[in-house]
């Protein structure tokens, strides 16, 4: 039996004789094939046009060459890992504050004012006539946006472990609303220990304190958006975003002296927008800059909001209140603040005229002192302070970092001022030299003659350490500063010395250096 062929239609059912079939043409075959094996015929005609198609194509197609063959070889290298996403901006809004537990770690390694002899005013606006306190910012010190100034880093610095529990017991004293209280801060004890601190400020400077222990915080790269304390600075900027009026003004209150209340407020929000520049900060900032240049006086500078003394017909201005707006206008200018720069130069000349031929700046008269609170000048003399001097001497080295002014002698005054707070270095013995602590006299001290550099900064930082030894280190009020030691200690209470000395020991990164050595 012959085998079965497997393709039957393919052989010619027509014989012609033994052995012997007719030939067929290769299209006779082909039409065959479409006539018996329609699917078949179809397949095929299919592959035909596909292969027509190639073979009109322009190029043909490449031949991998093995001479250019490349080899994955078997090492694995991996992807880098993306960045994470930048946060969405918040929206302007009120919302709950949800206290966050408190990370076991410390503060965030990275990044990122004053008074005359006879005067009445005071750091912090009194029942007393006295001359508010006052923490200038400086030129644009923070990195990230804008043209301003790097800031430095906080790891390896100095005295961290006094910043973090100054900082950990202003957190603890804060009130639910955001702001802190120079009065009633004491409601908010027990969270630390047993007993109420002591130590009250004035109930007029709620806004003035606030703007200070903010500016505590972000010295130390906290934001509203990270940092360890990122809940309590948002709480801190939400509320003076809340009390900001719509003509920009941070006062709470008709007191004349709420002007410097409200530099405060303006330093703290200036500040947070250089540090996360968010709309909202920018915005608050501008508005309270427009504010400021809407309430100078005639004569250029500043002084009260609502002139009551007598003697602001024959003094206007004053160094004090100035010098803050002078912080921040030349922080504001290199973060995108529209700055006036004429209220910034009739500042400047201002300080220049107040500024003797000894380079003493005095609060209201050229070559003056600075003032003290009514009643406390026998117990803390004129002499013993040169906090004017301090004032002057960083508000020309953050408005003219390389010494460009020609109209006055700038560096020469610079140095001049240098020396005389050299003469006054830091003392705290309440035994041998009681009128000699001034904390906010040696705040602006610590930044002036940092910024100076050289053998004349380590002279006079060789009195830090005295300082953080009398922070307290136990208790309720631990990692705060008794107030009632110093000059000023009765207008701001424990708040305003915590976070102004606080803010002295930040000064290693707060701010980056700007001239150099001297």
């Amino acid at each position: 039996m012959a085998p079965h062929d497997p393709f039957p239609e393919l052989v010619s059912q027509k014989q012609h004789g033994p052995g012997i079939h007719e030939e067929h043409s290769f299209e006779d075959t082909l039409r065959d094939l479409v006539r018996n094996s329609p699917y078949l015929g179809i397949s095929l005609l299919m592959h035909l046009v596909v292969l027509a198609i190639f073979m009109s194509m322009k190029n043909p197609i490449p031949v991998e060459d093995e001479k250019n063959k490349i080899v994955a070889t078997q090492e694995v290298i991996e992807e880098p890992i993306p960045p994470e996403p930048e946060e969405e901006p918040e929206i302007d809004e009120i919302d709950e504050i949800i206290e966050e537990p408190v990370i076991s770690e410390d503060v965030v390694t990275e990044v990122s004012e004053i008074i005359d002899p006879n005067n009445v005013d005071a750091a912090f606006e009194s029942t007393g006539a006295n001359d508010v306190i006052g923490v200038g910012g400086g030129g644009g010190s923070f990195g990230g946006r804008g043209k301003g100034r790097s800031r430095g880093k906080a790891a390896g610095a100095p005295h961290q472990k006094t910043v973090d529990d100054a900082l950990m017991w202003l957190k603890n004293h804060q009130n639910p609303d955001g702001y802190w209280s120079a009065e009633g801060f004491e409601e908010e004890c027990g969270k630390q220990g047993d007993g109420i601190c002591s130590g009250r400020g004035s109930v007029h400077h709620d806004i003035g304190v606030t703007g200070l222990a903010l500016l505590a915080f972000l010295g130390a790269d906290n934001t509203d958006k990270r940092g360890k304390y990122k809940t309590t600075v948002k709480a801190g900027l939400r509320y003076l975003l809340e009390v900001q009026d719509r003509s920009g003004s941070f006062a709470t209150n008709d007191i004349s002296t709420n002007t410097y209340d409200h530099f405060l407020a303006t330093l703290a929000v200036v500040e947070a927008y250089a540090l996360t520049g968010q709309h909202r900060y920018k915005k608050a900032a501008q508005d309270a800059m427009d504010f400021a240049y809407a309430m100078r006086n005639p004569a250029g500078a500043w002084r009260y909001s609502n002139p009551s003394d007598p003697d602001m017909i024959t003094h206007p201005d004053d160094v004090s209140v100035t010098g803050w707006a002078v912080m921040a206008m030349t922080m504001g200018k290199d973060y995108d603040l529209e700055i006036d720069d004429v209220a910034l130069e009739d500042s400047l000349l201002f300080i220049d005229e107040m500024t003797g031929a000894d380079g003493r700046t005095g609060y209201y008269e050229p070559g003056g002192g600075s003032s003290r609170p009514l009643g406390r000048e026998d117990d803390f003399p004129y002499e013993e302070t040169e906090a004017m001097t301090a004032v002057g001497v960083l508000c020309r080295i953050f408005a003219d970092p390389n010494m460009e002014r020609t109209d006055i002698q700038n560096e020469q005054d610079i140095e001049k001022g240098v020396k005389l707070l050299l003469d006054l270095p830091i003392v705290w013995d309440e035994d041998v030299a009681p009128g000699k602590i001034d904390f906010y006299y040696w705040y602006y001290a610590t930044y002036a003659l940092y910024q100076w550099g050289g053998k004349d900064w380590r002279a006079w930082e060789s009195g830090i350490p005295m300082v953080a030894k009398m922070q307290i280190g136990e208790g309720e009020p631990k990692g705060s500063w008794d107030p009632q030691v110093d000059v000023w200690g009765g207008e701001g209470g424990r708040v305003y010395s915590t976070a102004i000395l606080a803010l002295m020991m930040e000064v290693y990164y707060r701010y980056d250096s700007v001239l150099g050595s001297h």
